[in-house]
């Protein structure tokens, strides 16, 4: 302790060795097999450290921070050499397009699910078909089916606007969903182009209505079809009708995407059994498709979660979440349980944004800390948040003069070579030249995948005449 009355303070910088005392090493001049993948967080000359822990990681930096060169396709790579499935957000398909070629060389399935261009994807996504699944299975898969279901529609129908009066949404997911159960039913294929289909071509010629007469009053599908069917008012069916066409547009516009998820070309399931990649390109200058970004994020989480309860409640086989962008995405309602119970069940999630404040504006700034708190690796790249700096400079901490050993304005003006990270109970440390992606021995892609020259035929536009109302 000082005795001329300056407070000691325990903070300072970390050293090399505590930094890497618990990290995996390999060098970058070979092409090796690593135990267990992960974030590059240091390098001595040709030696990187990897850090292979169950932690998160929260990789921020602004555009032209070189986060992607340097963290993301490195992780990528790491992932790759460790065996471990991924499943990557990818804005206009970089990453795809770099790394495809090396994760097929390395033995991985590859899943490329291209929203951007959908005519172009070379595999299929149906959100309905594990619903389908469950309902055949039994009485208890039925349950489930329906709970899939409304999760389902909820993501849809009810979260896409914020409409005032939220009964009109409501009431065109209902309809929905009795709709989806009546064709669970029948036994004809769920997904999106066939109910598309009941809307504007069994709506349109009296089938729906003879379906739903023929119905006991007590079931679940005459419940959820009466909000619509029993109204006698011309004028609110045609505004439910309304609210459905203005949800669907996205679907009804596009024969390509209805196309594309009209039947899933892999399985679910085999993502945490056998190593998977997964690619999920969504336009980064529109945000029309990003609600499926997340519903497709949720459902493989769900999914994997009901994998690892077979295998006493943790997956086989390590994935990864890799969401670059991830604040450009519609919020995940269960992202808080979901950052604290993915880890015991073999999964990480890399959350990389350009702003702390565009998490706080997503989620609120409670849970953005709960983010941030949850995160085992916060990588600091560049910001001009005064706030955020402010926070981080916080937690780097004083030194024994009561100085911040990092101030706001050292923090604003990093070198593009350096990198400030925060590894789990470290103290925080300033590395330098973390390779980017172009000098491990990797042959980089230059083509997004694209689907072989099968034949399909595209709903047309017929299929979805509005006989009754158009």
């Amino acid at each position: 302790m000082f005795n001329d009355g300056l407070r000691y303070q325990e903070s300072r910088m970390a050293s090399d060795v505590e930094l890497t005392s618990d990290l995996d090493s390999f060098y970058i001049g070979e092409a090796p097999h690593i135990l267990r993948g992960g974030p590059v967080l240091f390098r001595n000359i040709n030696q990187l450290y990897v850090d292979s822990s169950d932690s998160h990681s929260l990789i921020l930096g602004d555009t032209g921070s070189m986060k992607t060169l340097r963290f993301v396709l490195p992780l990528i790579y790491t992932c790759a050499k460790a065996g471990e499935s991924m499943i990557v957000i990818d804005p206009k398909g970089e990453l795809a397009r770099k790394m495809s070629p090396f994760l097929s060389k390395e033995g991985y399935k590859n899943v490329v699910l291209n929203l951007r261009t959908p005519q172009k994807s070379p595999d299929k996504w149906n959100p309905l078909e594990r619903v389908e699944k469950a309902y055949s299975a039994d009485v208890d898969g039925k349950h489930a089916a329906v709970m899939q279901l409304n999760d389902l529609f909820n993501e849809v129908f009810f979260k896409r606007t914020d409409a005032k009066d939220p009964y009109w949404n409501e009431s065109a997911g209902q309809l929905a969903l009795g709709m989806a159960l009546l064709m669970l039913a029948l036994e004809e294929d769920l997904n999106m182009g066939n109910l598309l289909k009941w809307r504007y071509e069994k709506m349109g010629d009296g089938t729906l209505q003879k379906c739903f007469e023929s119905l006991p009053k007590d079931s679940d599908i005459y419940q959820n079809l009466a909000g619509y069917m029993d109204l006698t008012a011309e004028n609110t069916k045609s505004c439910i009708r309304s609210s459905f066409d203005q949800l669907v547009r996205v679907f009804k516009s596009s024969p390509a995407l209805t196309e594309m998820l009209s039947s899933t070309s892999f399985d679910l399931e085999k993502i945490g059994e056998t190593k998977t990649a997964v690619f999920l390109i969504v336009p980064d200058e529109n945000t029309t498709f990003h609600f499926l970004a997340t519903l497709f994020i949720s459902q493989c989480y769900s999914s994997l979660l009901g994998v690892a309860e077979v295998y006493n409640g943790t997956l086989p086989l390590r994935v990864n979440f890799i969401l670059e962008e991830f604040c450009n995405l519609p919020t995940f309602s269960d992202l808080l349980p979901m950052i604290t119970a993915a880890r015991s069940r073999n999964i990480r999630l890399h959350l990389v944004i350009q702003s702390y404040g565009q998490l706080v504006e997503k989620y609120g700034e409670n849970a953005a800390k709960a983010v941030l708190d949850n995160c085992g690796n916060l990588i600091y790249l560049h910001s001009r948040e005064i706030q955020f700096l402010r926070y981080i400079s916080d937690l780097a901490g004083r030194n024994e003069y009561g100085r911040p050993l990092l101030s706001t304005s050292r923090l604003q003006r990093l070198s593009k070579n350096e990198t400030l990270i925060f590894h789990d109970r470290c103290y925080p440390i300033l590395v330098e030249d973390i390779p980017l992606i172009f000098e491990y021995p990797i042959e980089l892609g230059t083509l997004i995948p694209e689907k072989t020259n099968e034949i399909v035929s595209p709903l047309s536009d017929m299929d979805f005449i509005d006989n009754e109302w158009s």
